[in-house]
């Protein structure tokens, strides 16, 4: 995890114990943070999970845990919109989405390229040509 998503998602696992509208607040800026180390530019969150929904490797399931910590987030803020049981409920999953997007976007990849990059360069090479023809 990036350190500046890390250090708002300790925030919030620190301040859920006495506010989960404080925690998932936190997490909706962890995700947005997230957003633009994936490449996106940070402004909009909601433009953000859609780019990033276009991208190869970036799967429906992870846009449906992105818009569910961007929702509850937002609703978490603004009164009337989920009342605190609804979001005391949902709150310690949002960690897990969190962590689940941070492991499919940036853990999973980074393994899967530092294994690749163990083969040998002449045969990584060649095998990439053949899958450019």
């Amino acid at each position: 995890m990036p350190e500046d998503v890390r250090k708002d998602f300790l925030e919030a696992s620190l301040v859920s114990i006495y506010s989960s509208k404080a925690a998932a607040a936190l997490l909706r800026l962890s995700l947005q943070k997230l957003c633009k180390h994936l490449g996106q530019p940070g402004k909009n969150i909601n433009e953000d999970i859609r780019a990033l929904a276009k991208e190869e490797g970036f799967s429906q399931r992870l846009v449906k845990a992105a818009d569910t910590v961007r929702i509850i987030g937002n609703n978490a803020v603004h009164p009337g919109e989920m009342n605190d049981e609804d979001i005391d409920d949902v709150c310690h999953g949002l960690f897990q989405l969190v962590n689940l997007i941070v492991s499919t976007a940036i853990t999973e990849p980074k393994k899967w390229n530092d294994l690749y990059d163990k083969a040998p360069e002449s045969k990584r090479l060649a095998a990439e040509k053949q899958d450019a023809s």
